[in-house]
């Protein structure tokens, strides 16, 4: 991407590498083995974890272009200042994203390395690993700016509504990660060898 790109553009190309996670659950999650119950609940940990985080991240975005009339990475200086709730709701996302505890996306990466290295399927858990790394740089490629000195002049505010509906969404990933084990218990519903394991 080069200095023009945009914040929304820069989190939709994130989603592939997202949901290229939850791909993994399908050869992770395969046959009645002991580490597929971990997969097939990272895997769908992962879904919920995603679709929070990135639904706050795309509002984020969404408050920021509004309020300062473009959402190029390159001229966001200083909106943290300017936007805190909506920058904290980004940053809330992002973190999930990258897979850092106690965050929904922590609970649904691990879940998904242990059935990796369980399984001896190393290569997934090097690819996991390595995307964590890669959601951290374009995370970071946004909050440097973002969090600079000084205060981003807005056009318009931000309307307190949609910025506590984007830290809700972000809240709500955070809290994936604090999911009693009864969660995953549920989340074990509808998966094959559970189902053949009642019959």
């Amino acid at each position: 991407m080069d200095e023009t790109s945009g914040l929304k553009l820069l989190i939709a190309y994130s989603t592939v590498a997202q949901i290229g996670y939850l791909f993994l659950m399908f050869p992770l999650a395969a046959g009645a083995h002991p580490w597929a119950a971990d997969a097939w609940s990272g895997g769908l940990m992962q879904l919920l974890a995603h679709a929070f985080a990135k639904a706050a991240m795309f509002l984020a975005a969404g408050l920021i272009a509004e309020s300062i009339g473009h959402d190029r990475i390159a001229d966001l200086g200083g909106i943290g200042r300017a936007m805190p709730v909506t920058m904290f709701a980004f940053g809330l996302g992002g973190l999930s994203l990258m897979g850092l505890p106690p965050r929904g996306g922590f609970a649904a990466k691990w879940l998904l390395l242990k059935a990796a290295v369980e399984s001896g399927q190393w290569l997934w858990a090097v690819v996991m690993l390595a995307g964590g790394l890669l959601a951290g740089g374009y995370i970071y490629r946004v909050l440097a700016p973002a969090l600079a000195s000084g205060i981003a002049p807005l056009k318009a505010p931000a309307q307190r509504s949609c910025e506590a509906v984007a830290l809700a969404l972000a809240l709500c990933a955070v809290l994936l990660g604090f999911m009693p084990p009864a969660f995953f218990e549920l989340l074990q519903i509808g998966r094959a060898a559970a189902i053949g394991g009642l019959q």
